[in-house]
């Protein structure tokens, strides 16, 4: 228990440090001249470096052993959160934020292929597991805004650096680690490909919503990106609750579920631009419910039905895929942004659904 509890305090941390510069963004960009209609391109940078390390991951995992290669990536992730608060230039920040995707490409599939590692009869409820405890990091990363406007983002952004520092030495003591066989590293079956395009755009609009909607909300509401992050923080709220929920999906059949999930998430982009801020907050809570489920299906679908005997390459394949395709969403989302914002979420709806019908090829 403690070693699952383990991976589960440095997956959060981790996830901080995904969205841990989305409340200053705006702040950046304007400190450094930046357009708004770029700003997009810091969390697509992070990204890009996220994606080249997704399959050597997994091969690094069967070289040194998941364990080392999950906390080698913990360590440059946190290494280039401390670094980035002494940058003066926009392009410095974005060169940043790649070596920080570099980091967070060697921890996804590694750390989760030890955590379900002896306990794959239950993938989908430790993937849902597995990602509320990202939820929790996310929404501490959004919510960073608060530390930002007491300290200053730099001060805050160093300060979230040192905390996966933190993470990675508790790692080191209290998590277990395995060897990969020699049969799980060459396994490989290309319908994960087709799941991975499949579900490309709900990895991307997800990704879009948690890194860029604080600047939206500012905009289409005037009101601070400090201020907003901590209520649309609320997404994350959401993935909490829906990877808690993951577990009613075990038995059921994941293919269908995927759909039926994607539709709803898709569905609740559009909410995010009427009413008001408030309203803005529950559509957050809806979306991230559904996100958080239909992820953490696709995850345990990949790894029970596809590929069971390597759950890292597995995973390296699917985040691949998603990441390679889904980051254009981001740069996307931020340029229809300085067109009409509303536009931007009927994108992110249209994004999540189409490629879906993808899966029937399964």
């Amino acid at each position: 228990m403690k070693h699952e509890l383990s991976i589960y305090f440095s997956r959060t941390i981790y996830a901080a440090q995904w969205y841990i510069l989305a409340p200053a963004t705006l702040a950046i960009a304007q400190a450094e001249n930046v357009s708004k209609a770029l700003i997009g391109f810091l969390p697509f940078a992070f990204i890009i470096g996220a994606a080249i390390t997704q399959i050597p991951a997994a091969f690094l995992s069967s070289k040194i052993s998941p364990k080392k290669t999950f906390l080698i990536g913990l360590f440059i992730l946190s290494l280039s959160d401390i670094i980035v608060p002494f940058t003066d230039k926009f392009i410095y920040a974005i060169l940043l934020r790649v070596l920080a995707g570099l980091g967070a490409g060697l921890y996804f599939s590694p750390a989760a292929a030890v955590l379900v590692s002896k306990n794959k009869e239950k993938s989908a409820t430790l993937m849902g597991l597995y990602n509320a405890a990202f939820s929790i990091g996310g929404l501490i990363g959004l919510s960073w805004g608060i530390i930002d406007a007491i300290l200053g983002w730099r001060l805050a952004t160093f300060i979230g650096g040192l905390l996966g520092l933190i993470a990675f030495a508790e790692n080191i003591f209290f998590v277990n680690d395995y060897k990969l066989t020699s049969q799980s590293k060459i396994v490989f079956d290309k319908r994960l490909v087709i799941l991975g395009i499949a579900t490309s755009g709900i990895w991307g609009s997800s990704y879009a919503v948690g890194t860029l909607i604080p600047s939206f909300a500012s905009e289409l509401y005037k009101i601070s990106s400090y201020k907003v992050s901590p209520l649309v923080s609320l997404y994350f709220v959401g993935n909490i609750i829906g990877g808690s929920l993951t577990y009613l999906f075990e038995k059921r059949n994941k293919f269908i579920s995927i759909i039926i999930m994607a539709i709803l998430t898709a569905l609740t982009y559009p909410l995010y631009g009427i009413i008001d801020i408030y309203f803005m907050a529950i559509a957050s809570l809806l979306n991230g419910i559904f996100v958080n489920i239909t992820t953490s299906i696709y995850y345990a679908f990949a790894i029970d039905e596809l590929n069971s005997i390597n759950e890292s390459l597995s995973l390296s394949i699917i985040n691949l895929i998603n990441m390679v395709i889904g980051v254009w969403v981001s740069p996307l989302f931020s340029l229809a942004m300085a067109i009409n914002l509303k536009l931007s979420l009927y994108i992110l709806l249209a994004i999540t659904i189409i490629p879906v019908v993808l899966i029937k090829k399964l």
